[in-house]
């Protein structure tokens, strides 16, 4: 490929519009030469014999006006619309792009791109600077955007290619590019712009209402609020390893209807103690000496919560958390499924709610009546559960950060890199057991949440910003027994999955929506590990490759088709293609001869003879190896 520039100007010199130029350019697709004017200068022959298909050229119109990419051979104008005498199929790559000002300033640290003088001859320009950056800058946003928008679609990719061919580098600028400010609205402009895109229709809402409402009809089989009254220590306490308790539902089984975590099993006021191998009672209750006795008491209010919604006295002797759990469980037309004074108080100013003097219970009240408002303003058939959903995908409802009415949020995230090896496992990756020893020399374990899920973690706390997590070198563990149960996680963003280890009382793991996951593979690696058909469904591949443009030096770019030769048919082993093991343009970036010669050396024939080793290149491309110079 070359660089060439010129002015479209007409046979009889007149000078031309700038607005005509962009005219011809955006409504034809041509650029072309009047012959007379250009005659004296051999330009016709140039523009006829000398431009190839696939050269760019910079187009000049009191300044750069555009840069495009050659698609024909030269012929003679039949439109009689335009002046050429002779012209060329083009592709507009760049057109006055503020953008590209921006970044040419930075390069050039000046205004170059308003003040550059360029020939009015057409001349072959590879060795200029403005028309090189202009094309590599170009080059590089079209892949930048590319990724961002599969990544924003799928959550997950790999930039895959051989090696040298830029693909860490291009994933730290999409993640730079992807984590930078922006202003995303008032609170609840952001809520409203979520509930019009609400579709109730979908797999996964559909899905999802039918599991709740399982869930909920099994626990109200086994707990109809007119029997209440009736629970007994066993069909009550957690702590006991069983599964089909009161108190195990509200905490565990019903979770996915609304999150309730009591903090302590002392806000149930009776408990099994494993480690004492007793009941442990507390509260109201805590002076009953007959463990029998004190469950029917506790059973009794809570009997009187559900079946008179006796709030109030119930209040005096649980938690409110507790409450509100029990109430939404058994009137979910009535309750919002939000447990917690802190998340509620938050939602609530999203809103602009007043709730000064409101008990927790009243609070709860006025967001339930801000979702039938909201449910019945956009005529959605929506869930509360559903709308609860989206208010904490978007806020950190327990901190309350960025819910402020009065000012814009603004979204900033971060981005994190780490490398795999082939000893990596789900231990190192998601959570696993560490050994530690106390002050007094002795080894205990405890379970701790690692890189993925820290960063997660991270992601849900900040549901506003963006978090990226890169994964260079992807490939070379093995990615199904690294992510473990979190294959799933991957494609249903915000569904929670249960973990192998508990960590603080917990086994779910949830990957937020806001968490974006880059990988990067190397295509010429084939003694790593292989990723199955499950992993790749649930990411998007790019295609990074060698890319010749993007290296300056001639004497580079001369050994670069050199060693482009020995990848030919002749050479390759047939079991590899060319793409997947060419090696890349990083290789031959340099600055002058010397470099170029150390890269030569120390860099390019050493990994050509270790593709002579590993069968990727065959014997006969040794002697060509060896033959390789400056």
């Amino acid at each position: 490929m070359n660089f060439w520039h010129m002015q479209l100007h007409p046979s009889d010199s007149q000078a031309v519009n700038r607005d005509e130029v962009k005219r011809i350019l955006l409504e034809k697709g041509v650029i072309g030469l009047g012959v007379q004017w250009e005659n004296d200068r051999g330009q016709p022959q140039k523009f006829e014999k000398e431009v190839k298909v696939g050269d760019v050229v910079l187009i000049r119109s009191d300044g750069p006006l555009a840069l495009v990419k050659v698609l024909s051979n030269c012929y003679n104008n039949q439109d009689n619309s335009v002046w050429f005498d002779l012209i060329r199929k083009v592709e507009i790559l760049s057109l006055e792009g503020n953008f590209y000002k921006v970044q040419f300033k930075k390069k050039f640290n000046s205004n170059w791109y308003d003040s550059l003088y360029l020939p009015t001859t057409l001349e072959v320009a590879n060795n200029s600077a403005f028309i090189n950056f202009w094309y590599k800058t170009i080059i590089g946003k079209v892949l930048m955007d590319t990724s961002i928008s599969l990544l924003k679609y799928k959550h997950q990719i790999i930039l895959q290619g051989p090696p040298g061919t830029g693909k860490t580098r291009l994933a730290k600028l999409i993640a730079e590019d992807l984590i930078k400010p922006e202003t995303i609205g008032h609170p609840e402009e952001i809520i409203d712009s979520e509930l019009m895109k609400f579709d109730s229709t979908s797999d996964h809402i559909q899905a999802t209402r039918k599991l709740h409402q399982r869930l909920r009809n099994d626990f109200l089989e086994q707990f109809p609020k007119e029997n209440l009254k009736n629970l007994t220590l066993d069909k009550y306490c957690t702590g006991t390893g069983e599964r089909d308790n009161f108190c195990w539902w509200l905490e565990r089984g019903l979770e996915p209807l609304g999150y309730y975590f009591p903090g302590t099993s002392r806000s149930y006021q009776i408990y099994w103690k494993k480690s004492a191998q007793e009941y442990s009672k507390h509260g109201f209750v805590k002076e009953v000496a007959n463990d029998e006795e004190a469950m029917k008491d506790v059973a009794k209010e809570l009997h009187s919560l559900v079946n008179q919604k006796n709030v109030d006295k119930t209040a005096k002797y649980f938690g409110d958390s507790l409450i509100l759990k029990t109430l939404n469980t058994y009137f979910p037309e009535e309750y919002f499924p939000i447990n917690s004074e802190k998340m509620i108080d938050h939602s609530l100013k999203i809103f602009k709610v007043n709730y000064a003097g409101l008990n927790v219970f009243e609070k709860n009240k006025k967001l339930y009546a801000v979702y039938v408002d909201k449910k019945t303003k956009f005529n959605l058939d929506i869930t509360a559960f559903e709308f609860s959903n989206i208010l904490s995908s978007n806020f950190n409802l327990k901190t309350g950060e960025d819910i402020n009415q009065e000012h814009e949020v603004i979204s900033q995230g971060e981005y994190q890199i780490i490398q795999f090896h082939p000893a990596y496992s789900y231990e190192d990756f998601v959570r696993g057991i560490v050994a530690e020893t106390n002050d007094s020399g002795n080894i205990a374990y405890k379970v701790e949440n690692k890189v993925l899920t820290e960063f997660a973690k991270k992601a849900q706390d900040n549901p506003n910003g963006k978090y990226v997590l890169i994964v260079d070198e992807i490939n070379r563990a093995n990615l199904p027994s690294v992510l473990g149960e979190l294959i799933y996680a991957l494609e249903y963003r915000g569904d929670a999955v249960t973990s192998m280890y508990e960590f603080e009382g917990e086994r779910n793991i949830t990957l937020p929506k806001n968490l974006y996951i880059i990988g990067t593979m190397n295509t010429a690696d084939r003694s790593v590990g292989h990723i199955d058909y499950a992993i790749r469904r649930r990411f998007a591949f790019v295609d990074i490759l060698p890319d010749e443009s993007v290296i300056n030096n001639l004497k580079a770019k001369q050994l670069f088709n050199e060693v482009k030769l020995i990848f030919g048919n002749e050479y390759l082993s047939p079991d590899f293609k060319l793409n997947d093991v060419m090696i890349g343009h990083s290789y031959f970036l340099t600055n002058d001869e010397n470099e170029l010669k150390v890269k030569l050396d120390f860099e390019i024939k050493p990994i050509l003879k270790e593709y002579l080793k590993d069968g990727i290149l065959l014997e006969s491309a040794a002697v060509h190896i060896e033959n390789l110079k400056v």
